[in-house]
This record gives C-alpha cells, structure tokens and sequence, in this order.
C-alpha cells in the first residue's frame, strides 16, 4: 500500500514540476510580448513627435513666407488668430506664393542635379532612388542605412 501511495506522490510531483515548467514557459512569452509592445509604442511615438515636429517647422516657414510676401499683415497682432489674417489674403497672393515655392523647388533640383550621388542630402538620395522604383529595403542596402529609417524618410515625403 504504501508503495502505491508513493508512485501516486511522484507522479504528482512530476505532474506539478510539468505545471510549473508550462507556467513558466507561457509567462516568458507574455513578458516577451509586453517588451515588443513597449519598443512598438515607443517607435510610434517617435515617429508622431518627429512628424509634428516637421508640421511644425512647415507651418512657421509657411507663415514666414506669408508675412513677407504681404507686408501689410506683418504689423498685425501675434496674439490675432490665423483665421483673420487668412480672410485678408487674396487668391493672388496665395497663387504668388505657391509659385514661388514651386520657383525654389525647382532650383533646388537643379543644384542637387549637378552635384555628385554621394553628396545628395541622405532625404534626395532616397526620394531619387524611390523615384526610379527601387524599394525600401534596396535603397538601405545601396545607403547602408536601416530599412525603417528609409520607410519613414518616404512615408513622411508622401
């Protein structure tokens, strides 16, 4: 009887031992995965704050190029919304101003034509190369650069 009673205690032991090994393996895992979701959320936010970040830059430079193509709102208040110095802007000088950027993008292709590859800024080089339908992770091959670093260089050009 007693040898039964100790079969049956250690096959309960390996049984629990089984348990804990299985618990273990599955608590691994989720650990693993909240790691992954931390490095994702993180990535996210990153790429969002350098997002806005552009937004921004963009929007001071747009609103630079606006107050000098129209001098009659610089002496506007600062504190004054942008709604109402929008109402003063006519169709023409929207047009003027659009014109001149399309002016200065296209000199800036010019000098970027006459120089060497090599010493494009790294955002040419990738807008050129995704421009003859090479792919992400040809272009970081050919830069020797990260695959999401080029990803992000081209959805923030989209």
């Amino acid at each position: 009887m007693l040898i039964i009673f100790t079969i049956i205690n250690f096959a309960l032991i390996l049984l629990a031992i089984f348990f804990i090994i299985l618990l273990f393996i599955k608590l691994s895992k989720v650990q693993q995965l909240e790691q992954e979701y931390r490095t994702l959320i993180q990535e996210a936010e990153d790429t969002i704050t350098s997002y806005v970040l552009e937004l921004k830059e963009e929007n001071s430079s747009f609103l630079q190029k606006l107050s000098n193509a129209n001098p009659g709102i610089s002496h506007l208040d600062k504190q004054e919304s942008f709604d109402t110095r929008e109402e003063e802007l006519t169709e023409a000088d929207l047009k003027d101003i659009l014109m001149q950027e399309n002016v200065r993008e296209d000199h800036i292709e010019t000098v970027i034509a006459e120089k060497p590859f090599e010493e494009w800024n790294i955002k040419d080089q990738v807008m050129h190369l995704s421009e003859k339908g090479l792919t992400s992770s040809e272009i970081a091959k050919k830069l020797n650069k990260g695959k999401t670093e080029i990803e992000l260089l081209l959805k923030f050009r989209q």
